[in-house]
């Protein structure tokens, strides 16, 4: 569902200061982002832009612009708003896979075997590398 996401995090800098939050602070800015997602995919499904989106909610287009970003914290009303506009339940906007926003890049190898001979192969034979 969530094919086009967003990944703000790609510098060192902005990596190192997500490493650097809480757990619980790590888990609003995915939600909110993985949220953001679920709207932009649910309009896309339903074929309505965010032009239509907008005046459906009666906002501007620069606050679902704003929406979709993945910075707002949406209220309970807001999503409750939003699940009527889309004609869904308000817990389909939530039922998301949530994605981590920062991924490590994990290359596997196989080992040299010290001897050759040897036909087993176990997890020694491999070493991983992030990158």
């Amino acid at each position: 569902m969530l094919n086009n996401k967003k990944n703000i995090f790609k510098g060192n800098v902005l990596k190192n200061l997500f490493e650097e939050m809480k757990e619980i602070e790590k888990v609003q800015v995915e939600t909110k982002f993985n949220l953001a997602n679920a709207l932009e995919s649910f309009l896309k499904n339903k074929g309505i832009s965010k032009s239509e989106f907008a005046a459906k909610m009666g906002k501007s287009p620069s606050e679902i612009s704003k929406w979709m970003s993945g910075k707002h914290n949406f209220t309970i009303d807001t999503l409750m708003e939003i699940a009527h506009a889309l004609k869904v339940d308000i817990t389909e906007l939530l039922k998301f896979k949530p994605e981590p926003l920062i991924k490590t890049k994990v290359t596997v190898h196989r080992k040299k075997k010290e001897d050759p001979g040897e036909k087993k192969e176990d997890l020694d034979d491999f070493e991983y590398l992030e990158e």
